[in-house]
């Protein structure tokens, strides 16, 4: 008996998990939701399934077992109480909402939920920060003294998000969730400064520099960036490095490994996050929807659960709040 999932919201990230859920031979993809007209109809005809301009009117199909929610974070909350109404398994893409009190509202809604309900951090599901969480738990690494985190990516991301989101809660929580998984231990005080001249006049930070302490004394330097060139030879400039009492860690930039070159540019194209092989997507965004699957169908347990996205948002709520009142603040 096959799965029947729907995707709402068919942008960029919405089209890359209904092809994955398509290669899933127990799933079918049942609908998908998008409200512009025109991306409806080529939906409609490029997957051949039911569609839908009002995700209330598709969450409330029985036919449904799954969703993946899609959608701008400020849409994430009305979204995820209508899926939890109707009973639907949810993969809800990060971050758990744009604002804090929205998003302890989703914790409370769904800690309890009987449903599968998971956070999209896809790191978590990325080989290299996996098997550095596994040498930590095996104490391998000793224990953390402190972690340098930088994610820096072209301008044409935010403009796709103006109005949505801004820098911290859309692409620092990335680094957040997997460094607060590698601490084990809740942060308790953060300092950040930011600074908006490209994106000023959308009222969104440029650059973000934020230093995050936690209750085992550790710290972490986190850096992100969403104003580089739209020439950039490369999507995401990412790296982590994790300094031990026993030794280092080090992730190295997603795009190593495929380098183009050609007399109009250089690309370093993505190998490792939404990649596809032979027609078929792969990489971490992969893994995280066959682990949600997997969940649905076999009762497991999620890899993130809500109180790590919750605990993730208030990280960012705290970011926030230090660049605001331009001194270091507490969790």
């Amino acid at each position: 008996m096959s799965i029947k999932v729907a995707v709402i919201g068919m942008g960029q990230m919405g089209t890359h998990h209904a092809n994955n859920y398509r290669k899933i031979p127990q799933v079918e993809l049942y609908a998908c939701c998008e409200w512009n007209d025109k991306r409806r109809a080529e939906v409609a005809e490029e997957y051949g399934c039911k569609v839908f301009k009002d995700y209330k009117e598709c969450l409330a199909d029985p036919e449904i077992d799954a969703v993946s929610i899609v959608l701008p974070d400020n849409m994430h909350r009305e979204a995820v109480e209508y899926a939890v109404k109707y009973g639907k398994h949810i993969l809800l893409e990060k971050p758990l909402a744009k604002e804090l009190e929205d998003g302890k509202a989703l914790y409370e809604l769904t800690k309890d939920y009987d449903k599968v309900f998971t956070v999209g951090f896809l790191l978590r599901y990325d080989y290299r920060f996996a098997a550095i969480k596994e040498a930590l738990e095996k104490k391998e690494l000793g224990d953390i003294i402190h972690i340098y985190a930088r994610r820096n990516s072209p301008i044409v991301g935010p403009r796709r998000y103006i109005g949505a989101s801004d820098l911290s809660m859309h692409v620092m929580i990335h680094d957040i969730d997997y460094i607060n998984w590698f601490m084990g231990c809740k942060p308790v005080s953060v300092f950040a400064k930011g600074r908006s001249v490209l994106l000023a006049e959308h009222n969104m930070k440029d650059v973000i520099y934020a230093i995050v302490t936690y209750e085992n004394g550790a710290i972490a330097n986190l850096e992100a960036c969403w104003v580089l060139p739209e020439n950039s030879p490369t999507i995401i400039d990412d790296r982590c490095e994790i300094v031990t009492t026993n030794g280092v860690a080090y992730v190295e930039p997603c795009d190593k490994g495929i380098k183009f070159v050609t007399p109009q540019k250089i690309l370093y194209p993505d190998s490792r996050h939404w990649n596809y092989v032979n027609g078929l997507p792969q990489g971490d965004l992969s893994e995280e929807i066959m682990g949600f699957i997997n969940c649905v169908a076999n009762g497991k347990k999620p890899v993130v659960n809500v109180g790590e996205a919750y605990l993730a948002l208030q990280v960012v709520d705290a970011i926030e709040r230090s660049m605001k009142e331009g001194k270091e603040v507490t969790l």
